[in-house]
């Protein structure tokens, strides 16, 4: 499990709008990021970090995980997960429970990985909620419980996760410790799709040939409530049904990994 980010600069952005570091510094990294300089980034940060901000300690150790500006150094971006994750830092808790989970940097621990996750999940890391999920679901590091792992994709699905909107629509499709659902499998894949989760619009495809028109029409309804009632924005094209032939596409083909 690699930290799900788009970019760099993108984390950067989001550190900025969240005041989390000082902004002026931060936008002087994020310019940095957004023309290249990633030498002047490296360089900012290193110092930021040796100042104890918990945000340029886990960008850093990013740097370092990625190899950029920098050679990839797995123990020294563990080193620096650490000790932002040891200062309350959920997505250096996420980051740091990967690399425990692939021993990357570090030996393999599954136990400790999803104590990690455990401790980002309780700050409402829903990439955190979503992978102990997973880890619950297959009985990693943590007894296996079934329903800890639907309440947890539940959890991540409430805070528009599309990973764990997806994994809440496959269990609700197969009656994995749920009740089979298919309107409620349905608008958890369309909400998922609308996120750009690729596997949920094979889904969506796959479960468009299962259900009836009027279930089909219910779980639409259901998913623009859903969104409206979050504040987003209308869908105003629901996901395309992937033109796929019906038995080319099985739920197994489907089913969600760890991000």
């Amino acid at each position: 499990m690699r930290f799900s980010l788009k970019s760099l600069g993108a984390l950067i952005f989001t550190l900025v709008i969240s005041s989390q570091l000082h902004a002026a510094t931060m936008k002087d990294v994020m310019e940095a990021v957004k023309a290249k300089e990633f030498d002047k980034a490296f360089e900012s940060l290193t110092v930021l970090s040796n100042q104890g901000h918990p945000d340029a300690i886990f960008l850093l150790g990013l740097m370092y995980e990625r190899g950029t500006a920098t050679e990839p150094d797995q123990a020294k971006a563990y080193e620096l997960f650490l000790k932002a994750a040891e200062k309350g830092h959920p997505n250096a808790q996420v980051a740091l429970a990967g690399m425990l989970r692939e021993g990357r940097g570090v030996e393999v621990n599954l136990e400790e990985s999803a104590k990690w996750l455990e401790k980002a999940a309780d700050s409402g890391s829903s990439n955190a909620k979503y992978n102990l999920g997973l880890r619950y679901a297959k009985g990693e590091g943590v007894e296996k419980d079934l329903d800890k792992a639907i309440s947890l994709y539940e959890e991540a699905a409430q805070q528009n996760n599309m990973y764990g909107q997806f994994n809440l629509a496959y269990a609700y499709a197969t009656g994995e410790g749920v009740e089979t659902n298919m309107v409620e499998a349905m608008k958890w894949a369309i909400l998922s799709a609308a996120g750009g989760f690729d596997r949920a619009k094979l889904f969506v495809s796959f479960l468009n040939g299962k259900i009836e028109q009027e279930e089909l029409d219910q779980a639409k309804d259901k998913a623009q409530a859903w969104r409206k009632d979050k504040g987003l924005s209308e869908l105003v094209n629901l996901p395309e049904v992937v033109t796929r032939k019906e038995e080319e596409s099985t739920p197994s083909e489907t089913a969600a990994v760890e991000n």
